[in-house]
């Protein structure tokens, strides 16, 4: 029977070539370096805010809404990644990204049949130029070109360029699903929204439609341009507090409305304990809702998301979406049984 997943065929092409291969390190090891070689997250990239609601940054109250929660659809996505052999000197990654919308129906979170709610891709990463393209490519493997150039960089910066195109590629992924969804939604005249975990500056559709929210737990670049007085008022938020909505300018994205809302009290933690920012579309006729999606945010911190140690800042939903992506994810047991290979 014929190999049927990527990481079948990876398994045969591996046992096939192990001779002149070169095992990787463990992935302990690996996290390690990629934490090293990380790159600033392009929140960094903030260019200016300035207060919208009011003349200057306040803390305002969330009071309960006696309107039933719109916040249906929640998308979030995962990657898995590890160097799985060297090639000579090259490391080849393999890397599983996913992202997957799910529904709250009834309250009950679900995978709606009516539109594709996850979407899978899987893959080996390298200078394709530098490894043996043709016999990966024989055996049905799929394969993403990271343009090194030349001369072949050092072995950190191939690091580096590896991991930021695989957190590029789940990016994109991301953005394709939640542009799927906000058209079936407008096709739909649905009055739901879509909450997207992290940013939405970076897609123009996500960031002019009229009903999407991204939730984002941390904010380092944003903070860094909130003067003296603003970011007394944001670490200040009380439990159930927002601060007045601003507008945030990106040098390469378009502008969002944004603001900080705290779901727990902070006495019970740090600075930022319970401490998330909102960010929707610029569009002035959607500031009469910020009231109202921030109660019904307030609604979602319960239950809370316990185990995981992000639970102040994890609405319950997105848990429940990333706990659905691991399952369908391949484990790290897999993918070190599979490097063992060499």
């Amino acid at each position: 029977m014929s190999p049927t997943t990527t990481l079948e065929r990876l398994r045969d092409y591996l046992r096939q070539n192990q001779p002149r291969l070169r095992a990787a390190p463990p992935q302990a090891e690996q996290l390690d370096l990629l934490a090293q070689v990380q790159q600033p997250s392009d929140d960094y990239s903030v260019a200016s805010l300035k207060v919208v609601e009011h003349a200057e940054m306040r803390a305002i109250p969330v009071r309960p809404t006696s309107q039933p929660n719109s916040l249906k659809h929640f998308l979030d996505g995962i990657q898995r990644q590890r160097i799985l052999y060297y090639e000579g000197i090259i490391p080849v990654f393999y890397a599983y990204l996913s992202a997957v919308v799910r529904s709250r129906v009834n309250r009950k979170m679900s995978c709606l049949s009516r539109t594709n709610s996850l979407v899978q891709r899987d893959a080996l990463y390298a200078p394709l130029r530098y490894v043996d393209a043709e016999g990966l490519h024989q055996h049905g493997i799929p394969l993403h070109d990271i343009q090194a150039g030349e001369p072949l960089p050092s072995h950190p910066v191939l690091i580096q360029l590896t991991a930021n195109r695989i957190s590029s590629d789940r990016e994109k992924l991301e953005r394709e699903l939640a542009e799927t969804w906000l058209r079936w939604l407008s096709k739909e005249r649905q009055e739901d929204w879509l909450v997207v975990d992290g940013s939405i500056r970076t897609s123009s559709a996500m960031a002019s439609a009229a009903r999407v929210i991204g939730i984002v737990k941390t904010s380092v670049g944003v903070e860094r341009e909130l003067s003296t007085e603003q970011t007394k008022v944001v670490y200040g938020l009380r439990k159930a507090e927002r601060t007045s909505v601003f507008v945030i300018q990106h040098r390469k994205h378009a502008p969002v409305y944004s603001w900080f809302l705290r779901l727990h009290d902070p006495t019970k933690g740090s600075l930022l304990y319970g401490l998330l920012r909102v960010e929707m579309p610029a569009e002035e006729s959607l500031l009469k809702h910020v009231d109202s999606l921030s109660a019904w945010i307030l609604e979602d911190r319960v239950p809370l998301a316990v185990p995981d140690t992000r639970y102040d800042r994890l609405l319950y939903p997105m848990r429940d979406c990333e706990q659905y992506l691991r399952a369908h994810a391949p484990s790290v047991a897999q993918l070190e049984a599979l490097a063992q290979l060499v």
